[in-house]
């Protein structure tokens, strides 16, 4: 395999150690030891361009196996997967804390105006969203589709339904069930908003 500066970055990010998401500046401090040349001028081109890396906030790659959305580029494009693979509609806290329990790392207003469509994104991805704070989108096949064909999480429509059923559907309502029950832990198990926002440790 050629020595770009893309391939020595994977490399580095495939390590069995490494669980989580890194910043652009320690995915510069893996590989300049095995990299000719320096990378620091041209390693946000290399992991925004190259589809192995995943975006994870500003300045945050890592792999799919880290939990983040193929493809995904924008807090917006990874919402809208979660929210194409959610059980139900979702609170926009709890779009919040299943996006945090992915490894995402955002601001949570950042996470708000793209749900009310104050941001815009790069695909014009809309979201619905009612007085409770309730959000869904358009999960109909037509629209899955249209949004794999501009994100591409996969390169077949195929393999982007069975990933959505089969790998992030489950994670998410494993998640919003994780979160259910923390929330009944600190309540006394009586959950009253589904919609709360806590952190948890």
């Amino acid at each position: 395999m050629p020595r770009t500066l893309a391939n020595v970055a994977y490399a580095e990010l495939c390590h069995v150690d490494l669980s989580q998401p890194v910043k652009t500046h320690d995915v510069v401090r893996f590989v300049e030891p095995k990299y000719n040349g320096n990378p620091r001028y041209s390693i946000n081109v290399a992991l925004s361009k190259d589809k192995r890396f995943c975006w994870g906030g500003r300045a945050l790659y890592g792999l799919a196996r880290h939990g983040l959305i193929p493809g995904a580029r924008s807090l917006a494009e990874a919402a809208y997967a979660v929210l194409l693979a959610a059980p139900r509609q979702l609170h926009a806290e709890e779009v919040d804390f299943v996006l945090e329990q992915l490894n995402y790392r955002f601001n949570p207003d950042s996470l708000l105006h793209h749900l009310r469509g104050y941001t815009s994104n790069r695909w014009r991805l809309e979201f619905q969203m009612d007085y409770w704070n309730r959000v869904w989108v358009n999960s109909g096949r037509d629209a899955r589709h249209e949004y794999n064909a501009c994100v591409q999480v996969c390169p077949t429509q195929t393999g982007f339904d069975a990933w959505i059923e089969e790998d992030l559907a489950p994670k998410v309502a494993g998640i919003l069930d994780d979160r259910t029950k923390r929330l009944a832990d600190l309540k006394g198990g009586k959950v009253d908003i589904a919609g709360d926002r806590i952190e948890f440790g």
